[in-house]
């Protein structure tokens, strides 16, 4: 036996030195745009949430492909009264290609559904059991071509946070609410999901 898993060790161990690592490129390139603006993401939560998400976002990309430039459009609403539009449709992307200078514009939702509550019962003769709360975050982004106004590029991801529990027992009562804000939490989360197009890879190949 032990000779039999000293072989498989062997063949393996062969099979990794005649392996190497080829980096793969990113899904999305954006080294073909001067320029990207971005608006500010949409969130049915506080404002501070969205001028996170959308510092953060940027973040991401420009730690994944080095020397994007961002033109920042501001919020969503104030940029379409801006440029006197109701809705960003391809004659508001062009006007904002042209008075801004970008080639192409970033567009992004954060969505949290309302909280979730649980109640699992282990054991109804003796009132034993457990609450749960939780709440769920859902982030989309798109690209959009500002000279044509196509979409080139869009995804979406999301996340869960728990906001608090309640076991009963025959011990009493324990658990409790969470102090810190989950929505807030959520946001690396979301925006790591939401850039993976964005990221350079790396896979193992057997060498020639």
């Amino acid at each position: 036996m032990k000779r039999f898993a000293g072989i498989v060790a062997f063949a393996l161990l062969a099979a990794c030195s005649h392996t190497v690592v080829v980096p793969v490129p990113p899904r999305v390139d954006l080294t073909g745009y001067s320029s990207i603006g971005i608006v500010e993401f949409d969130a049915n939560s506080e404002r501070s949430i969205s001028a996170r998400a959308t510092r953060q976002f940027q973040e991401q990309i420009q730690a994944a492909q080095p020397g994007t430039r961002f033109i920042e459009l501001g919020e969503h609403q104030a940029l379409l009264a801006a440029l006197g539009a109701r809705q960003l449709d391809a004659p508001t992307l062009r006007k904002i290609g042209q008075q801004y200078g970008v080639a192409a514009v970033f567009l992004g939702e954060i969505a949290y559904s309302e909280p979730r509550v649980d109640v699992k019962i282990s054991d109804i003769a003796k009132m034993e059991g457990g609450v749960r709360a939780e709440i769920r975050g859902d982030m989309s982004a798109r690209l959009f071509e500002t000279a044509s106004g196509a979409s080139v590029w869009s995804t979406s991801g999301w996340a869960r946070r728990q906001l608090g529990a309640v076991s009963v027992s025959e011990q009493g009562v324990s658990g409790g609410m969470r102090h810190a804000n989950p929505r807030e939490e959520m946001v690396p989360t979301l925006v790591y999901e939401v850039t993976h197009d964005f990221r350079p890879g790396s896979v193992r190949q057997r060498a020639n």
